[in-house]
């Protein structure tokens, strides 16, 4: 249903030199993703646009928009997920555990529900602290524990 193309072992990635690993198989990641996800889509409700895919190929933001898996960048460490063009991109090196799974879904979910121009206007005119879809997206993270 909502398949990534990784293959079923602990999910472990080298990262300049440093492993990184979220402690649960990609099974398990998948389950999660299986369990939670139609429950976020029923309880915050259906943007504008069709519902969106969740990816979990992609290493951080710089290796998604590159196309190049080993791309590094400023924020490759602390990249968690993002929603592009109706996928929600899951960055599983930097998540830890299945509460930050959940999380991040449902932060990216909060951004597919929300008004894509005004989405683009806030960005322009707040810092990420003070726009106001970052705002909403983090205080909906803290019904995470709804999906479990």
């Amino acid at each position: 249903m909502y398949r990534s193309n990784i293959s079923n072992t602990r999910f472990h990635i080298q990262f300049r030199f440093k492993l990184i690993c979220i402690n649960m198989t990609t099974d398990e990641i998948q389950n999660i993703i299986d369990k939670v996800y139609p429950k976020i889509q029923k309880y915050y409700g259906k943007g504008k646009l069709n519902y969106p895919t969740i990816d979990t190929s992609y290493n951080n933001t710089y290796a998604m928009h590159s196309g190049e898996a080993e791309a590094e960048g400023e924020h490759s460490k602390t990249s968690i997920a993002e929603y592009n063009r109706g996928i929600i991109y899951l960055y599983l090196p930097n998540i830890k555990d299945e509460e930050g799974l959940v999380r991040a879904i449902i932060h990216e979910y909060t951004h597919y529900t929300q008004d894509s121009e005004l989405f683009q206007k806030y960005r322009d005119m707040y810092s990420y602290d003070e726009d106001p879809t970052e705002i909403e997206a983090h205080k909906n993270e803290e019904d995470w524990h709804l999906f479990i």
